[in-house]
């Protein structure tokens, strides 16, 4: 049957999920493409989806069967909450993250690998490649009040605001901060044609925010939290743009400017990231942006009537992300050789004992604390 979240971002993602348990296994036919996601539990691709539709209904499909497997399970949390709660992410398939009411006997566990290939129908696997991660379920003892938990589609998650809190402390910080920044966005109902902001909602939400950090001053990655939550804005428009934010961040460089108004005569234009001291502008660009060769050519007469004002464009596509490294000596080399100099990486920001060379890692944080 079709798991159903309201807020999943097209029907065609709900995962489609047969039960063949004691109870209702006679005449369920499973067919040949259905990949076992738990012990009477099976999911079946969409035969004509794409590679990112595919990561995206698996995630879905493993965070649901979670939850139908374990009953006593509170609710979905982090971000397996974001996604059913539709908030954007960077990581294609997160972990799997459950509340439940009592300290667990087994904090983490190995769910079926499964591998994504970039062409052809997913399939079950034995080891992990570069297709492959091994994903793990995480059970949590949170102290949830029942005002910090709704439902989504018959789905019990963590709030929009709480769902972000923890993720702040237990994903990699540049997904963090890209589902905090998509939390801040539904939260505040941010419009994007005339930009206009509930500025009274982002208050409420960034006080929420710090009244739970001060009751969680003992959680591990409390710093990582006060810096995510403190660098969200609900004018990203998209998980890449929230990336190359924390990236910035990282290095040091002062907080750039996020949407932000220019114009000439004729026309008024947003930028994505930048430095109106030093007139640099960052435009991180994904495939769906030009689905056109008009889009195209629109976005090379904005690009050129902006830099005719001054502006110094850097453009960075999603698959530059592959290399940090490469990518922020890039980013660097636009800037004054004088504010290269005197910058201050925020380690607040980057994953513990790790560098940039080490790319964006994936899997939650808790694994790292428990070796």
């Amino acid at each position: 049957m079709p798991a159903s979240p309201d807020q999943a971002r097209d029907r065609d993602l709900f995962p489609v999920l047969i039960h063949t348990g004691r109870h209702d296994r006679a005449g369920v036919a499973v067919p040949r493409s259905a990949l076992r996601l738990a012990p009477g539990i099976h999911w079946v691709p969409a035969p004509e989806a794409k590679r990112w539709q595919h990561r995206y209904t698996l995630a879905l499909a493993r965070a649901i069967t979670a939850l139908t497997t374990h009953r006593s399970a509170c609710c979905l949390t982090h971000a397996s909450a974001a996604l059913v709660l539709g908030l954007p992410m960077m990581t294609q398939e997160p972990d799997v993250y459950l509340a439940v009411p009592s300290t667990p006997k087994r904090v983490s566990t190995p769910l079926p690998l499964i591998s994504v290939p970039p062409t052809g129908p997913p399939r079950s696997s034995a080891n992990e490649d570069f297709y492959c991660r091994q994903i793990m379920l995480w059970r949590r003892h949170l102290d949830l009040p029942e005002k910090d938990i709704t439902v989504v589609g018959r789905v019990p998650v963590t709030t929009v605001l709480r769902t972000a809190f923890d993720c702040a402390f237990d994903e990699p910080a540049h997904n963090a901060l890209a589902i905090a920044d998509a939390a801040l966005r539904l939260y505040c109902r941010t419009q994007h044609d005339n930009r206009s902001l509930d500025a009274q909602a982002e208050a409420r939400a960034r006080g929420i925010w710090q009244e739970w950090l001060q009751q969680s001053a003992r959680r591990h990655g409390v710093a990582q939290a006060r810096a995510v939550l403190g660098a969200a804005t609900p004018l990203a428009d998209s998980p890449g743009e929230s990336v190359m934010r924390w990236l910035t961040l990282v290095l040091g460089l002062a907080p750039p400017q996020v949407q932000y108004r220019v114009s000439d005569r004729a026309n008024m234009w947003w930028l994505d990231l930048c430095w109106p001291e030093h007139g640099i502008v960052i435009e991180v660009d994904g495939r769906m942006k030009y689905n056109t060769r008009e889009d195209a050519w629109q976005e090379k007469l904005r690009q050129d009537a902006i830099q005719a004002m001054g502006w110094r464009f850097i453009r960075v596509t999603y698959g530059e992300f592959r290399d940090l490294r490469a990518l922020a000596d890039k980013i660097l080399a636009a800037f004054p050789p004088g504010v290269v100099a005197s910058l201050r990486p925020n380690r607040d920001l980057l994953r513990p004992g790790t560098r940039l060379e080490a790319g964006l890692h994936e899997g939650s944080l808790l694994g790292m604390r428990r070796r």
